[in-house]
C-alpha cells in the first residue's frame, strides 16, 4: 500500500511527500487506516525500526485541533534519545498543520522546558515518565483534557521500571483518553498492563517471518567470558570498515568495554544514563556522522539510534531473549544493504543460542577468531592501505606531494642505504610494538558445549576433567557499588587464592554482592580462607543461594 492511498489530510499528506515516503511498512499498513477512522484503543506489536514513529503520528496530528491550546496528546517513550527522536519526526509531519510539539526528557533545565510549554502552548507532549510526573507535580503540565495516550516502545518502558509512573499519569488523563501502544515484545507485564488499562483494544502484530532478515549474515564465536573483551578486540581488528553497535547487557558493562577499547586507541562512544543530555548528543553527532564508528549501549539506549547505514552489530554476550537478538540485528542488513552480527559467548551458553537459532529458523556460524598470524596480516594491510588512499588523493588532484622544507633532512638520512634497507626501517618503526604485542597473545577460541559432547566428556575423560564440570555457584559479599568490576575480580580473587582464572566461571556483578561458579573441589578451600581481600576489605565466601 502507498501513502497516497490512505486517506490522509492534505496538509499531512504534503510533509509525508517532503520527508520521502512512498509506501507504508507493514505496522504502519496496519495501524494508520484503522487509527484514522476508528476509536478504540489499539496495540501494535512490531520491532524496532518499522516506522512506529509515523503509525501513530500521521492519525494522531489529524485527529488533533490544532486551534486549541489544550494538550490532546501524550506521547510516553522510554528513553531521551528517543523522546528527541520522536519529537523531531512528529514536528517533521506537522510542519504544515500548524500543530505544535513539545519534548519533555531529563538531562535538560527544568527552566528550559517550563518556558517552552508557556510559549509554545503545545497540542502534543513527547517524553519521558520520570520528567512528566515532575512537571505534573509542579502543575506545569495538565493532562484533565488529553484525548489520546501514546506508549512507544513500551516493553523497554516497563523494563526500566516505569509501571508505576505510567499507571499514575493514566490516572491523571481524561477518563475519556483513547490509548495507543506499540511494542517490540509483549511479555507478561505488558499483557498485565493492557488488561487492567485498555479498553477492549484492537491488537495487531506484524508477523513473525518479517523479524529475520536474509541481509544479515549471523556468525558466533565461543570464547569463555573473562577473555570476551580480548576477543572482540581480535574481531575489531580483523574487521577494519566497520561502523556498528555494540550491544552490553547493563549500563555497567557498557562503561567497562568502552572504557577498555578507548585505552586500546579504537575510535568509539557511548550512551548509557549516568550520561548528561549535552553528552549523549555529542556522542550521537559523533556517531552519526562517522568521526567514530562504534557505539557502546544497552538495548534501552539504542532504541533512540536512529541509524539505516549500520555494517555490523556486535553482541557481547547474548540478550536477555531470543526476541531482544532478532532487534538488535535488525539495526544492520537495511535497506538493501548486506550486514553482518556477530555474538560473542561463553561455551557454557551455546544451548540458548540454539533456541534463538529455533525462533529464528536460521543456523548462526560458528568462526574461529583470527590467529595471531591473520591479526598480523590485517594489520599491516590495514596501514598499507592508508597509504594507498593518500597516494590516490594526490593523482587524482594531479599534484605532486607537498613535503615541508624539512624533509631533506629525512632524505639525507636515507641516502645511502638501500630500497630494501629503507623499507625494514621503516616497518621496524611502524609495526614492531603492534607485532610484539600480537605475538604474546595466547589461544582464545573454545568449541561450544552440546549434549553430545557432553556425554562423550562424562563417558571418555579423566576425572580431573569431570570435576572441572562439576561446579558450585559461591559468592562474595562485595559488588557493583563497592566498584568491583570483572578484570579485577579475576585478578584479584586468581592471585590471592591461587585458583587459576580458567576456573573462576560465569561471574555475576550484582550491586551489593557478587556470585560465580568454580570446580567444587575448590569451593571447600575457598570458603575456608578467611584472608581474601577485594578493594582493600576483607570479604566472606559461602555458598550462593
Amino acid at each position: 500500500m502507498k501513502f497516497e492511498d490512505v486517506n490522509v489530510d492534505v496538509k499531512i499528506a504534503q510533509s509525508i511527500q517532503e520527508m520521502g515516503f512512498t509506501d507504508l511498512t507493514e505496522i504502519q499498513e496496519l495501524a494508520i487506516p484503522y487509527l484514522l477512522e476508528s476509536e478504540d484503543d489499539f496495540v501494535g506489536q512490531a520491532q524496532t525500526g518499522t516506522g512506529k514513529t509515523a503509525a501513530f503520528s500521521i492519525p494522531l496530528l489529524q485527529k488533533i485541533n490544532p486551534k486549541s491550546k489544550d494538550i490532546q496528546a501524550l506521547v510516553l517513550v522510554p528513553t531521551r534519545e528517543l523522546a528527541l527522536q520522536v519529537h523531531q519526526e512528529v514536528e517533521k509531519l506537522a510542519k504544515h498543520t500548524g500543530i505544535k510539539s513539545q519534548v519533555i526528557q531529563g538531562g535538560v533545565s527544568y527552566d528550559r522546558q517550563i518556558s517552552g510549554i508557556k510559549k509554545k502552548q503545545p497540542q502534543i507532549i513527547v517524553g519521558t515518565p520520570g520528567r512528566i510526573i515532575d512537571l505534573i507535580k509542579r502543575k506545569v503540565l495538565k493532562f484533565g483534557k488529553t484525548q489520546y495516550v501514546v506508549l512507544d516502545e513500551a516493553d523497554e518502558m516497563l523494563n526500566m521500571g516505569f509501571l508505576e509512573p505510567v499507571q499514575e499519569i493514566f490516572s491523571l488523563v481524561s477518563q475519556e483518553k483513547k490509548i495507543w501502544m506499540f511494542s517490540a515484545t509483549m511479555p507478561t507485564s505488558i499483557r498485565s498492563l493492557i488488561k487492567k488499562e485498555f479498553n477492549n483494544p484492537h491488537v495487531v502484530a506484524v508477523k513473525k517471518q518479517s523479524l529475520s532478515s536474509d541481509n544479515v549474515e549471523q556468525r558466533y564465536y565461543t570464547v569463555h567470558e573473562s577473555k570476551h573483551l580480548e576477543a572482540l578486540c581480535r574481531i575489531l581488528d580483523s574487521e577494519p570498515k566497520m561502523y556498528g553497535i555494540i550491544f552490553c547487557r547493563t549500563r555497567v558493562e557498557t562503561k567497562e568495554v568502552y572504557e577498555e577499547l578507548m585505552t586500546r586507541g579504537y575510535a568509539v562512544e557511548t550512551l548509557h544514563g549516568d550520561l548528561g543530555q549535552n553528552l549523549r548528543d555529542a556522542a550521537m553527532a559523533k556517531f552519526k556522522k562517522k568521526k567514530v564508528t562504534l557505539m557502546i549501549c544497552t538495548d534501552v539506549a539504542a532504541r533512540g539510534i536512529d541509524v539505516n547505514n549500520l555494517t555490523h552489530v556486535v553482541n557481547y554476550g547474548l540478550p536477555q531473549d531470543s526476541e531482544s537478538y532478532v532487534h538488535r540485528i535488525g539495526r544492520t542488513g537495511r535497506a538493501g544493504m548486506q550486514g553482518v552480527a556477530i555474538t560473542i559467548i561463553d561455551p557454557r551458553a551455546t544451548s540458548r543460542l540454539r533456541r534463538i537459532e529455533s525462533m529464528i529458523k536460521k543456523q548462526m556460524t560458528h568462526t574461529k577468531l583470527p590467529s595471531v598470524s591473520e591479526l598480523k596480516k590485517y594489520r599491516i594491510e590495514s596501514e598499507l592501505q592508508g597509504m594507498t588512499n593518500i597516494v590516490e588523493a594526490v593523482i587524482e588532484k594531479g599534484e605532486n606531494f607537498k613535503t615541508d622544507s624539512t624533509f631533506q633532512i629525512f632524505n639525507d638520512a636515507f641516502a645511502e642505504m638501500s630500497k630494501e634497507e629503507i623499507l625494514k626501517t621503516m616497518f621496524t618503526t611502524l609495526f614492531t610494538e603492534e607485532l610484539r604485542h600480537y605475538d604474546s597473545l595466547g589461544a582464545l577460541n573454545e568449541e561450544p558445549r552440546s549434549q553430545k559432547k557432553s556425554e562423550s566428556r562424562r563417558n571418555g575423560k579423566t576425572r580431573k576433567d569431570r570435576r572441572r564440570e562439576n561446579l558450585v555457584s559461591l559468592f562474595v559479599n562485595q559488588g557493583k557499588k563497592d566498584g568491583l568490576h570483572l578484570k579485577l575480580f579475576l585478578r584479584e580473587f586468581s592471585k590471592q587464592t591461587g585458583v587459576r582464572q580458567d576456573n573462576i566461571h560465569n561471574i555475576r556483578l550484582n550491586p551489593q554482592y557478587s556470585s560465580f561458579d568454580v570446580p567444587s573441589h575448590i569451593s571447600k578451600k575457598l570458603m575456608q580462607n578467611k584472608n581474601i581481600t577485594l578493594l582493600k576489605k576483607k570479604v566472606t565466601v559461602d555458598f550462593a543461594r
